[in-house]
């Protein structure tokens, strides 16, 4: 399962749609209308799931399901 595919399972679940209806160019705001706390949610689960610390510079970098996916691949990719 790439990394983008489990971004997509964690973020459906937070946003309690189906995950056919995620894309890379999904926004997590304008989007899936995610709030602050919905957000906040979102990340620690994806901190969970990939045993990674996102810093506050790249959590607000985030916007769309691209931006998580690479930036939780590149924490993969260091670690190997």
């Amino acid at each position: 399962m790439s990394t983008q595919t489990k971004v997509i399972d964690v973020i459906s679940w937070i946003a309690n749609i189906p995950s056919s209806q995620i894309c890379p160019t999904t926004n997590l705001k304008e989007d899936l209308n995610l709030d602050s706390i919905d957000l906040m949610v979102l990340i620690v689960k994806l901190e969970e799931w990939f045993n990674i610390t996102l810093s506050d510079e790249e959590v607000e970098r985030i916007e769309t399901v691209k931006d998580a996916s690479e930036c939780i691949h590149r924490y993969i990719i260091t670690a190997a």
